[in-house]
Parts: C-alpha cells; structure tokens; sequence
C-alpha cells in the first residue's frame, strides 16, 4: 500500500491539457491501459465523446426522417470511441492508486473520475502524468490507425487457431445475450399485438362526472355528445370514434378499484320473432365470469351511432363476420333496421342471414346500491330489484324493447379480452330506438364513445413504450373540454388495461425463460474464458521474446489488446446480427425445432443502453481477461516465459465434489417425485418442506451440470489411462503407452473435457425438454379434445341425429380431405352405489369400440397398457379415480389384469354395484315413485386419470366401466336408444396437414349446425395448446435455441480447442518423431490419446445430460404449478421425458467429425514441419 502515496521528487503537473491535446492524447494511448491519466485529459475526452455521440445521433435521425435510412453512425462512433474511453477511465483512476476494476463497476457517464485527486508522486501504476502530447498532428494519429489495425490484422492471421478460440468465445457469448434480451422485448411486443387483435375498439370515452343535478361536464343530447367524436378524430393519434349504448360510465381509480363492478351494460331479456326457435336460446353467459371481474353474466347488447358502422370500426368489426356482410355505411344499418349476432345465438335460435324479429326486449340499470349501503333501499324502481351475489351490488333494471329488426350478419365469437367493455355482444344500430329512449339511456349514463386509436402510431416495440405513449395522450385528451357545452370526459384506455395483465404475466414467464436460459450463457462465458486461456498462453513465449528485444509493457499490451479488440468486435457484431435476426423464428416455435409464423410482425430492435452492455459483457470480459492475463504473462521472469514454464494452479476439487453432490440431490428428488415415491419415500420426495424442496429443484440443475463437469471432466481427461489399463493385454498398446508417458498437455486436454462435458449435456438437455414439450402439447390436446373432433348439442341426442348434424357440416365444408365420418362415440353418465351403501358414485360407459374414436393415452389407463384396459372394461372390468378409490377403499393391490389374447379378467377385487331407476306416476292414492334396482357385478383392474375429452377433475371421483355392465345395469332397451349430447368423431389422420386444415374448416362449420352449442377439433386445440407452448412460455423457442447453440458450440469447440492443444505440443511430436517414430505412430498416438479422451467425455456429456433433463422437470413442475395458478387452469398430463437419440447420435457424430479433421489437420502440419526450427522452439 506504500505504494500509493507521494514520494519526494515526483510532483503533479504544472499546466493542464487543453480540449485538443486531450483528444491527441487519448487517441495516440487508444490502448494504453497502464499508465496514468491526468483530470483535465480524461474531462475534455469525456466531453469530446460526448459531443461526437450527440452529433452523429441527431444525423442519424436526421437521416432516418429525411431519406428513410438510419446510416448508424452514432453506433459507428460508439464503437471507435469506446476503447479509448474506457482506456483513459482506467488510467484516469490508475492516478489516484485504484484498480482499474472500479472503471468496469461504475458507468463512465457519471463522472466520478472527475472528482478524484490523484497522487502526486509515483504509485503502482507509474510516474505522475506530464500532460505533455506526443508531438503529432491529429490528421498522422488517425492516419495511423489503419496501420494499427493492419498490423493486428496480421497478427491475427498468423495464429488462426486462437483467433477462432477467441471468436468463437466472444460470438457465443454476444449470441446468447442479445437473444435473450431481444426475445424480452419480441415476447413483449408479440403479447401486445395478439392483446391488440382481440378488441375492436382502443378507449372507452365517458363523461368525467357521474350523473346528477350537480354534475357538470355532462349533456343528455346524444347528437352533441357524439359531435365530441369530431374533435377527437381530429386529433392525429385517433383513426375512428363513434356513439355507443352500452355499458355505463366507468369512472375508478385503478384498475382493480371495487366500482369498476358497478357499471352494468346493457342485457337482452327476450326476443320475438316469426321464425327460428328464440325459446331455445338462453341468454345468461356464465363464460364472463369465469374469464374477468364479476361485472354481469347475461349477454349484452349494444347499440351502435352512425360512427361505428363504417371506417376503422367498421373494418375491425367486419373481420370477424362469417355469413351476411357488415353493413358498408351508417345509412345502410339504419335503413334496414339492422342487428348482428354472435354465432351461438344464431345456431341455437336457428335463424340466419335477412330473418326478422318482432321485437327485443333488453333491461338498463337505473340505480344502483353498493354492499355497504344494501339496508337502504331504491327512491322508486321502476323495474326489478336483481343482488349480484359475486360483486355485491344491488342494481334496478328496467325493461326496454325495439322492433322490427333485420338479421345484417352473423359473426365468429372471439376470445375474451379485456373486461371493460364485456364480450361478444349483440349489435343493433341506433336507429332502432326512439328519441325518448336514447334520452333515457343518456340519462342513465349507458351512452359512451367508443374510440380507435391510430394502431399504426402505437409503439409495439415493448409494452413500456406503448404505456408511456397512452399515459401521454391520455393525459393530453382529459386536459380539454369539447364542444360548446364544455364536456369534460373520462378516458378509459382499454390497451392499458390490457398491458397491465399483460406485465404481470410477462414477469413470470420472463423470470422463467431467463433461468432456463442461464445454462448457455455460462456455457458461452465458459467457452470464451477458455478460448482466450489457450490462445494467450499460446503466446506467453511471443511475449517473452518481444520483452528480450526491447518492447515496453504498454506496446505489448497495446498489441495484444489490439488484436482482442478487433477480433472481438468483429464476433460481437456477427453475434449480435444473427440473434436480432433469429428472435422472431424464436418466437415463431411452435414446438421443439419446429417453427410456423404465427401473423404478428415481430421487429425487436435493443436500445444503444443495451447494446453497449452487451459489447461490455462480450467484448469487455475478453479485453479484462486477456489484459489481466497479459499483465501476468509481463510480471514472470524472461526465461520462464521463453522455456514455457508455466505455474499449475490446484483446482478445489473439494468444491467441485459438493457442487455434484447437491446436483445428485436434486436429480434425486425429481426422480423419485416423477416416479410417484422409491421405496419407504412417498412421492412427496426426501425433503418434505415445501420452499426448501422449490429451492433444491430451482438450483439443483445447475449445481449438477457444473459439478458434474468438473468432476466428470477429470475422468474424461483420464480417457487414455483408462484405455490403455484395459487394452493392456494388446502388443499395439505397448508403444501408445511409451509416448502417453511423455505427454505434457493434462490441463489443455483436461480443459477440453470439460469444454466437451458443457456442451454435450446442454445439447442433451435441450433435445429431451425439447421433444417432451413436443409430446406433452400433443397428449395434452388429445386429453382435452378427446378425439378428432367433440360436438355438444344443446340437448340428447341420438347417434343418428349427430351423425346427419356432423355429416352436414361435412358437405358445407366441402375439403376433399374429410368425406365421411371414420368412427364416432360417446361416453354415458350414470350414478350407481355399491351394494350395501347409500353414497352415490359418478360411473362413465364406454362403449364397444371406443378406441377407434377416443385417443387413450398411456399415462392414464391401468397399468400402461391401453390394449388389456380397454380388453378389460369391455369384459366386466372397471377403472377409478383417486377420490372414488377412496370412497370405495381401493388399494394398488386389489387390481387385477387381461392379457389382449384373454376373454376373462383375472382375478382383482370383485365388487356389486346397484343402480337404481325412478318412474313417476299418479295413482289413486295420488303421486307415486317406483324404484327398480339393478346389480353387476365388476373386477378391479386399476386406475385412471381421465378420460379423454372429458373432465379430469371429474376423472377424480368417478368409476369407468364397459358396454356390457352398461347393459346390465339398464337393460338392452335403453342402452340401444341411448342419447347423449356430446359425441366424439374419428374423421382423419391429425399427423397429416391437410387433415389437419380440414378439420378446422369441418370445425367452423359445425358450431353453427342446427341444436349444436360447441364444438372442438383436435388440431385448432393442438394450434392453441403449441401457442401456450411457444409463444406465452417460450420454451419450445429457447430450447430450440440452445440445441443449436450448444451443438455448433460442441463442434466449434472440438476443432477449435483441439487445434490449439496439438499446436501446442508440435515440439513434444517433434521429439517424438527426432527418436525414430514414424509419422503413422505419431498419428496413432494422437489419435488413441484424444479419441479416447473426446470418446469418454462425449459419453460422459450424454448421460450428465439425461441427468441434468430429470432434474429439470422438477424446475418445470415448479413453474407449471405457479402458471396453472395464475391462469386458473389444470394439466392431467404428467411430463415423461422422451429421449431423441437420433438426434443425439447425429451430434455426437458431427462432433466426432470435427475432432478427426482437426486431429488430421494439425497433427499432418505438425509431422511437415521443420524438426530443427521446431526443436528449437523458432
């Protein structure tokens, strides 16, 4: 530390720099990184940097507005400007006796340098500066940089192999990074352009003021507060704007604010009309609730101004519409009185296009009460007093009818998006009521302006930029006051209500995707650090050598230094290019290593703050390592560095050990969780606490992969003693062990074990994940939809009746693909008892046959065996669910089997259920009830999960039995006049793709099939399950990503590091080769050496792979369960890992390649060489 302090003779400098001086002088030291650095040099660089960067940006944008083309001189600048930047920062605090680490820590921008008193007399790092320049013009210094650059160049070029070891590092590295940072930004801007299609209008525009004697700001003249739409669409950021009567003035604090529950909308009570059956039609919509805050869950109407029907509106209404056409101007929806409908109103009223109605009855709210005030009571209620139990208000609602209207169009119910203005409504125009209507609605606050921003002005690029340009135009439009009458107005922005959800829900997936992609971006880390290990230890003796002749240790930094910045650079830039192009093909992954463009025009685009920290992470890790490592290389004697001694570091191997050892653990827990419990241990896992068990699966997998490499990396490197120790009865054994003896590469090689180790088990990892989220999407689809296709009616019906239904939507569809139905099923529902108890069990038929409809999948039939289950329930056998197992005290034990070839189930737990039948007569004795009991007799054979299509919650608490106890439970009577009113249907092959179109053409069709509620096809459910998969949790993306990352970093590494190994040991083949070893035997020795080394690790690299992919299915359990509770869902199916050899096999092999080129190429260069020159280490 004495160090640091003044010594006499040595005193600051006299006079200060001057802003020209200060530029001469950074640039003529650009990478100087030892010596020191006075204030005023390093102030008026600063405002040097500062002022180019300025400069270029405002050109650039300039440019971008002017011609349409961003010329990037800013980055430009950047990049020049940046080493000499941080180079005199490092100096700047070498003067006052701090590590250049500091320069690294605190951002150069805050100045900090700038208020530190540097050390008046000589220090660690050197003399105190002079502020005196290098007499030179500033045009000869940056003349002199393409000499620079030039010389690095050359020098690069020279040592190839390290080059590639650097670039590789440095390019994987920036790879990584940018991609996870852009895929941040994509995801964001992918969420919010699908959010943004789910809505048709942007803002909700009231009145700021609830109504009252004493409000202001207000009008009840519907033609004045629709001329408010004039001044709105005057404003550049509005497309279109238009009258609406709907759901009242939404008037809150935020968005989870209490009173956003008592607007109510308005609700369609009833509807008359010459044709179609309107009795059938229900109009609660319970959907509503299930998907938003409890508002109403009746179906809603709306009544549409002139502004609506025609320009963006129109146009965002129109696509949705899917028989009739949406009304082309106001003139036209008014004249022909006209109203649309949601498809499902329209099939089960059986009504289409150009059909009249009599007349619509709807209700409005008049008053409401909140669940504070509920013992008072309404002033005078015109209407019914109706108590919404889930919000707690008490609302009045009057009835309101309109009349003769005309069916315009029918359109396709959407997705539930954002609660606001509630979903899927009826659409009738304005004109239909009277003026004394629309007073009493504005009068009630149910008339709003519904507002469409221009979407093409909305920054998509992230959901933050597109908050800040709402936030500001929100203010902006609640500043002023519209026309004559002063209209103040509350602005309701809908897109904002939709980012907010949207930034909770990033949050977590963003959270998990990041972790998921830690472990390449440690491997890339890992695969630079080494890199630039071997490649400047490949020039330790260069060094050396450059010391004996007279060069400086700031020259030979600069040189260095030089050739790390440019080679880094260049691969930071091809890094950075290919990942901003590659995030979109991410976000388009719909399944592992299989991508389909999912609509959305993704563009991520990083922030210069991003993209320098990017270069700072990339390109500054390999200037800070290899600047430290080259002052090391100048700190040891001359000689050693020209005898190539080199110190040995002792790895802590103890850490190394318990690092695996909690790996181990954690590939443990996961396994026996998975498997459902090991032995004595229930499946709750050795370690019972809940958070230490999260933490354990959390981390486990990382500790297991590094460990695992570092411990397994020694074994790996050992490849060649433990060949030669098995291969010792072999005479060819002999000689290979005479030359191993020799060798002096144990920690390069071991190095590449390791290398080898990473990289392997990532790719392994990632192709398992990978093909198992595949598969669990597939099987989650089938559990869901059950089969090709599920139809449910409104009431029973026949197979006849959905077979002529089905058979119909077939012909409308007309796709050449589907003609017939293949097979069709159902799946009955009755209640029986076992004997001699009262509690009721849930029992589920399945018919004869079921299997050539319903998919059954492995994981939920008894035993694994789909063939002896279905053998089973068809021969007196029957299946239960966890809860029914209890109630009927099952245990695993009591299960019996069927072999395929059997006709009789062997023996299991038989046990008699009744099943009881009621009719209903009146006598003389007035009403009766008969009850008729009927027995059979069933064998257990095990349990189920679900069953497919079908609820697996329900799954849970019911029996499953076959067509015969069906039968006799019932009798042959009512089994053959069975109805159902959901039928499953075998149609096509899923695999094929033109099936797969056909089924959602067949799919569209039948939903508007006469008595059919809802329909579901196999692949519209599969699309949708791959999009959950792709492009909410970004697994299937970010696994591809790493496959192919961590496969090229596997091959690139192979022949990268291996070249610099052997390059390093030409003088040892050189001896070799001086004591009469043949060419050939060389060859053989390297090949069994590294072969066997490469063999053992990739092998090793496999297998810690498959372990690292188990233990991650306790991390994706943890994030499963923490997205089903968010999302309110339930998955049946359990994550059973698939194992993809071929593709393994195929990167194993390409590995395996690259090593033997690599192994030809430099061992055949190396016996070419001249044995004197070589020897003599020239």
């Amino acid at each position: 530390m004495a160090d640091h302090y003044s010594q006499s003779g040595h005193q600051r400098p006299e006079r200060m720099m001057t802003f020209s001086d200060s530029v001469k002088s950074c640039l003529t030291n650009y990478w100087n990184w030892s010596d020191r650095a006075s204030r005023s040099e390093y102030w008026w660089f600063l405002l040097f940097f500062w002022i180019v960067l300025a400069t270029t940006m405002i050109i650039d944008v300039a440019m971008t507005m002017l011609v349409g083309f961003n010329l990037f001189l800013s980055i430009l600048a950047s990049l020049f400007l940046t080493p000499p930047v941080l180079s005199v920062t490092v100096r700047r605090y070498q003067d006052s006796g701090i590590s250049w680490f500091w320069a690294l820590v605190f951002p150069i921008s805050l100045g900090i340098p700038l208020f530190m008193r540097g050390n008046s007399g000589v220090n660690m790092y050197g003399e105190p500066p002079t502020n005196t320049v290098r007499e030179a013009r500033m045009l000869d210094i940056l003349a002199s940089f393409p000499d620079h650059l030039l010389m690095a160049a050359k020098s690069a070029w020279r040592g190839r192999e390290r080059v590639l070891a650097v670039f590789a590092g440095v390019f994987l590295a920036s790879l990584v990074i940018t991609t996870v940072l852009a895929y941040s930004v994509g995801l964001s801007s992918a969420f919010l352009q699908n959010s943004l299609d789910n809505d048709v209008f942007d803002v909700k525009v009231d009145f700021a003021e609830d109504p009252g004697p004493d409000s202001e700001g207000r009008t009840n003249d519907s033609v004045l507060w629709e001329s408010t739409c004039d001044e709105l669409v005057s404003m550049p950021e509005f497309s279109d704007c238009g009258l609406v009567y709907g759901r009242q003035g939404v008037r809150v604090s935020g968005f989870f604010d209490e009173a956003f529950l008592k607007p109510q909308p308005l609700n369609v009570l009833s509807v008359t009309a010459p044709v179609g059956n309107w009795e059938n039609v229900s109009w609660d919509y319970p959907e509503v609730e299930d998907n938003g805050p409890p508002i109403n869950s009746d179906r809603i109407i709306r009544f549409y101004g002139d502004g609506i029907w025609d320009g963006e509106l129109g146009k965002r209404h129109a696509k949705d519409v899917i028989y009739g056409s949406w009304p082309e101007t106001a003139f036209d929806a008014a004249n022909n009185r006209t109203i649309v409908l949601p498809s499902l109103i329209a099939s089960k009223a059986g009504v289409s296009v150009n059909d009249t109605i009599d007349s619509l009855t709807f209700t409005y709210v008049s008053d409401a009460i909140g669940s504070s005030s509920l013992t008072q009571e309404f002033d005078d209620c015109q209407g019914v007093e109706e108590l919404n139990l889930d919000s707690g208000f008490l609302f009045c609602k009057v009835n309101m009818t309109v009349y003769n209207l005309t069916v315009a169009a029918i359109y396709q119910e959407g997705e539930f998006g954002n609660p606001t203005l509630l979903f899927n409504p009826v659409m009738v125009s304005d004109a239909v009521l009277s003026d004394e209507q629309k007073l009493i609605l504005m009068d009630n606050d149910h008339g709003y302006l519904g507002v469409a921003v221009d979407r093409n002005q909305l920054p998509t690029r992230s959901t933050a930029d597109a908050t800040k340009w709402l936030d500001a135009l929100k203010d902006e439009v609640e500043a002023g006051s519209y026309t004559s009458a002063g209209i103040l107005i509350e602005y309701n922005d809908l897109i904002s209500g939709t980012i907010t959800f949207l930034n909770i829900f990033l949050g977590i997936i963003q959270v998990f995707d990041y972790i998921l992609m830690i472990p390449i971006v440690i491997l890339s880390f890992s695969v630079l650090i080494y890199g630039l290990v071997l490649s400047l230890e490949q020039r330790k003796r260069e060094i050396s050598i450059h010391r004996v002749i007279g060069g400086t240790e700031g020259a030979l930094s600069g040189m260095i230094l030089l050739e790390l910045v440019v080679i880094s650079m260049f691969a930071w830039f091809v890094g950075y290019t290919l990942a901003i192009l590659s995030v979109p093909l991410v976000l388009d992954a719909v399944g592992f290593m299989s991508f389909r463009s999912g609509g959305i025009d993704i563009n991520p685009t990083l922030s210069l703050t991003m993209t320098l920290l990017i270069i700072a992470l990339t390109v500054g890790t390999a200037l800070g390592f290899g600047n430290a490592r080259t002052k090391e290389f100048l700190r040891i004697e001359i000689d050693e560095g020209v005898r190539r001694v080199s110190e040995k570091r002792e790895p802590r191997t103890w850490l190394h050990v318990i690092t695996f050892a909690i790996g181990l653990l954690s590939y443990l827990e996961s396994w026996i969780q998975s498997n459902g419990g090991w032995g004595s241990v229930g499946s709750s896992g050795l370690i019972s606490n809940f958070i230490l068990n999260a933490i354990l699966l959390l981390l486990g997998p990382f500790c297991l992969w590094i460990g695992g490499a570092l411990v397994l990396g020694r074994i790996g490197a050992a490849g060649p003693t433990i060949l030669t120790a098995l291969l010792s009865w072999s005479p060819a054994i002999s000689d290979i062990r005479r030359g191993l003896r020799g060798s002096g590469s144990s920690e390069s090689v071991n190095r590449l074990a390791v290398i080898m180790l990473l990289t392997l088990s990532i790719v392994t990892l990632a192709a398992v994940q990978g093909y198992t989220g595949t598969i669990v999407d597939q099987r989650t689809t089938s559990a869901e939809t059950g089969a090709d296709m599920q139809v449910q009616f409104d009431s029973p019906v026949t197979e006849e009746r959905a077979r002529a239904e089905v058979m119909l939507a077939i012909q409308r569809a007309g796709d050449g693909d589907i003609t017939d139905i293949d097979a069709m099923t159902s799946v009955a529902d009755i209640f029986t008892n076992k004997k001699g108890e009262g509690s009721l069990i849930r029992t589920w038929v399945l018919f004869d046959a079921h299997d050539d409809t319903l998919i059954w999948d492995t994981q939920t039939v008894p035993q694994d065996d789909i063939d002896n289950a279905v053998n089973a329930w068809k021969n007196g056998g029957f299946s239960a669910g966890s809860q029914a197992r209890s109630q009927l005290d099952l245990s695993s034990g009591d299960a019996g089997g069927l072999n395929p070839s059997e006709t009789e189930v062997e023996p299991g737990l038989v046990i008699t259920i009744e099943y009881t039948e009621y009719s209903y007569n009146f006598g003389p004795e007035g009403f009766v009830v008969t009850s008729t009991v009927t027995e059979a007799d069933i064998s257990y054979i095990g349990g189920h999960q679900w069953v497919p299509g079908l609820s697996s919650a329900e799954a849970d608490q019911a029996i499953v039995v076959g067509e015969s106890t069906y039968r006799a439970l019932v009798g042959d009577t009512v089994a053959d006049s069975y109805t159902s009113n959901r039928w499953f249907f075998e149609l096509c092959d899923q695999s094929n793709e033109d099936c797969t179109d056909a089924l959602r053409a067949v799919s569209a069709e039948i939903v508007n099939g006469n008595g059919v509620s809802a329909a579901s096809d196999w692949s519209t459910a599969h699309q949708e399950n791959e999009r959950n998969g792709g492009l909410i949790f970004g697994t299937p993306g970010l696994l591809s990503l790493q496959f192919i990352v961590a496969s090229l970093a596997s091959v690139a590494s192979a022949f990268v590091f291996l070249s610099l190994v052997l390059t390093q040991r030409k003088r040892e083949l050189a001896i070799l080769q001086a004591i009469g070893a043949s060419p050939n035997q060389v060859i053989r020795l390297v090949l069994f050496e590294i072969l066997s080394i490469l063999l053992l690790s990739m092998g090793l690299g496999v297998i810690l792979g498959l372990a690292i992919a188990e233990s991650f299915n306790g991390f994706f359990g943890i994030f499963g369960f923490i997205f089903q509770l968010f999302l309110g869902q339930s998955a049946p199916i359990s994550r059973e890992l698939v194992w993809p050899w071929f593709d393994l096999v195929l990167v194993n092999a390409s590995v395996l390649i690259a090593v033997m080129v690599a192994l030809l190429y430099t061992t055949r260069r190396a016996l070419q060489a001249d044995l004197a020159v070589v020897l003599k280490g020239e």
